[in-house]
C-alpha cells in the first residue's frame, strides 16, 4: 500500500497533487487549514483512503504527532511526504514588515516542513520505501526584491532537505528531492498581483503582473502529474 502525506491541498498545486494521488489509488493524509467540498465528500465516502487533518501549519504544536503519523503509515510499503503548503507574504520592504507576518512565513514555509519531516522519518515503517519532496521555488536561488521572507525560507528549506538527503544517502529506500514547479496559475499568483496593485515595495512587479497575459502560468494539474511521475512514482 502506498501512503501519501500532502500539505496545503485546498487549491492550486496542492489540490492537483491530491487529485493525482487519489486517481492513482494512493491513501492520502492531507494537512492544512481548509479543504474543498469534493475532498470532504471523498473523506466521507472513503474514510479508509482519505484523511483530512485540519490544523494551522503556522503552529508546529498542532501538526500530526508521531502516533497519528505512525497510524497512517502503519501498513505502507511506500510512504511519500510532499511539502507543498507555503505563503509568499509578506511582500514589501524589510523595515516595514510586521512581526506577525515574518514569524508566520517562517513557521509555514520552514518550521512545518522540518517538524513534519522529522515526525515522518520516525513514524514510517523501517522496511518501507520513503520519498520526501519539498516544493521549492526559483526564489530559493534568485533574489526577488520585496520577497525577503519567501526567498529566505525557500533557500533554507532546500538546505534542510539537502542535509536530510546527505543523512540518508546510503539508504536506497529513501529519496529526498527539492522540486521547483515554476510559475503556475494559482492563488499565490493572485496574491502576488494583489500585492503589486497595493503599492507594496516590489520593484520587479511588472513581470508578475504580465505573466497571465503572456501565457507564462502553467496548469497546476499538469505540473502535479509531472512531479508525481518524476519524483514519486
Amino acid at each position: 500500500m502506498r501512503a501519501v502525506v500532502i500539505t496545503g491541498v485546498s487549491r492550486g498545486l496542492g489540490a492537483a497533487l491530491f487529485d493525482v494521488s487519489i486517481s492513482r489509488g494512493d491513501r492520502v493524509l492531507a494537512i492544512g487549514r481548509h479543504f474543498t467540498e469534493q475532498q470532504q465528500l471523498l473523506r466521507d465516502e472513503r474514510p479508509g483512503d482519505v484523511t483530512l487533518f485540519s490544523t494551522d501549519l503556522a503552529d508546529a504544536h498542532w501538526l500530526p504527532d508521531y502516533d497519528i503519523m505512525r497510524g497512517f503509515l502503519r501498513e505502507a510499503d511506500e510512504a511519500v511526504l510532499i511539502h507543498n503548503a507555503a505563503v509568499v507574504e509578506p511582500i514589501g520592504a524589510v523595515g516595514r514588515l510586521t512581526t506577525e507576518a515574518i514569524t508566520n512565513a517562517i513557521a509555514v514555509n520552514l518550521t512545518a516542513p522540518a517538524v513534519l519531516t522529522n515526525t515522518f522519518l520516525r513514524a514510517a515503517p523501517a522496511d518501507a520505501r520513503k520519498r520526501l519532496l519539498f516544493v521549492s521555488s526559483g526564489a530559493a536561488h534568485r533574489i526577488i526584491d520585496g520577497w525577503a521572507l519567501y526567498c529566505t525560507t525557500k533557500a533554507a528549506g532546500e538546505t534542510f532537505f539537502e542535509v536530510v538527503a546527505s543523512q540518508t544517502r546510503d539508504d536506497e529506500k529513501v529519496s529526498v528531492v527539492n522540486v521547483d514547479p515554476g510559475q503556475m496559475d494559482t492563488h499565490m499568483q493572485e496574491n502576488i498581483r494583489r500585492a503589486a496593485a497595493s503599492g507594496a515595495y516590489f520593484p520587479g512587479q511588472q513581470r508578475w503582473v504580465d505573466a497571465p497575459a503572456e501565457g507564462r502560468l502553467a496548469d497546476p494539474l499538469a505540473v502535479a502529474e509531472r512531479i508525481i511521475k518524476e519524483h514519486a512514482s
